[in-house]
């Protein structure tokens, strides 16, 4: 009896020290691309993929990192939902369509070529931003397989990791 208040004394004062500090953070992870396939948009990020009928210029490819692509897509599009989205940019990436489970969407990267990266520290957390082009061979249900030139965009700002922050 006396050893089980004791734990249960020790685990109270270990949340009460977990609850009260002030340096917790959450870590952020967001990617996605985008590219023109003829006169479709494929446009996707870890939450959703969107073939849009479109020939307009590409959006801003920073707004891949929003949990929605909504900002991106002008016009009807035939909406795909990722089988992952913790996977990050696997070589190959499946999306089922959201009203039929039966029709799929493939792709599966060929190539990839690094633009940019930058990289910084903020308040105590590393950010870091790649931009990069990929070849993907894109499978649509019972289509023929067919290449499609993507940019792409992976996001991360780090915890803090008891580091100091901007406070």
């Amino acid at each position: 009896m006396k050893r089980a208040m004791t734990i249960r004394i020790i685990a109270l004062a270990a949340f009460g020290v977990i609850a009260a500090s002030s340096g917790a953070s959450a870590a952020v992870w967001a990617w996605g691309c985008q590219g023109q396939l003829g006169g479709q948009q494929v446009i996707f990020n870890r939450y959703a993929l969107a073939v849009v009928d479109s020939k307009k210029p590409l959006g801003k490819l920073d707004k891949l990192t929003n949990d929605k692509i909504d900002d991106l897509i002008t016009g009807d599009s035939v909406r795909y939902e990722p089988q992952n989205t913790n996977d990050g940019f696997e070589r190959t990436i499946e999306f089922l369509h959201s009203a039929d489970p039966k029709r799929k969407l493939t792709l599966i990267e060929k190539s990839s070529r690094k633009i940019s990266s930058r990289s910084k520290l903020i308040c105590g957390r590393d950010e870091s931003t790649d931009i990069t082009r990929k070849v993907y061979s894109y499978q649509r249900e019972n289509e023929p397989a067919r290449e499609i030139t993507m940019q792409c965009i992976e996001y991360q700002l780090s915890t803090r990791g008891g580091r100091k922050g901007c406070d």
